[in-house]
């Protein structure tokens, strides 16, 4: 339902997903949409985890320039996080950047599968912000709390220069949108 709401809201952007139960397209996605008036996208692939996370997927988009690598991260498990980011990285490695990663890590900037990401090259968007404690939130499970940990991330490869990187913490017609507080950026290629 949700998605069907997006696509239609959103008919201006190139939507590139599947969701984990593949075959009937339905379950959790990790969309890449771009608006279509100004990148092509030259090519993309939903990729699984398995075996580390069977459930876990990522989508990988590349357009003109770079590539972008969106994802949600197991909840309860740091092995399969610290698995699944071992992955990543080699994912990341068959295409040269520049590169955007993004998605709910499930881990703060000062967890191990975060650092993994920051220590093979990648920088956080949103460093000027604080890991965890008062403002940092951005998964608040409903209550719309901005004080906890900040487990949503963009990372962006060196060649990046991140022009603002914010939570946003809107509430359309008075509602949360989500479980999770929306992180932005606006990046650009010097």
């Amino acid at each position: 339902m949700q998605l069907r709401y997006l696509r239609r809201r959103l008919r201006a952007y190139g939507f590139h997903s599947r969701g984990r139960a593949e075959l009937l397209g339905k379950g959790e996605h990790c969309p890449v949409l771009h608006r279509r008036d100004r990148l092509a996208v030259q090519g993309w692939d939903v990729r699984w985890f398995s075996p580390a996370a069977p459930d876990r997927i990522a989508t990988l988009a590349h357009f003109d320039g770079f590539s972008v690598l969106n994802t949600h991260l197991a909840e309860r498990s740091p092995a399969v996080r610290e698995a699944s980011v071992r992955t990543m990285l080699a994912w990341l490695g068959e295409t040269d950047g520049p590169w955007i990663v993004m998605g709910d890590l499930n881990a703060t900037p000062a967890d191990p599968p975060v650092q993994a990401l920051l220590g093979a090259g990648l920088r956080d968007a949103l460093a000027g912000l604080p890991a965890d404690g008062p403002g940092a939130a951005t998964g608040h499970g409903w209550t719309g709390t901005a004080d906890g940990r900040r487990i949503d991330h963009i990372l962006v490869s060196p060649e990046w220069e991140v022009v603002e990187a914010s939570i946003a913490r809107t509430r359309p017609r008075g509602r949360l949108p989500s479980d999770h507080w929306p992180v932005t950026a606006r990046l650009r290629l010097p």
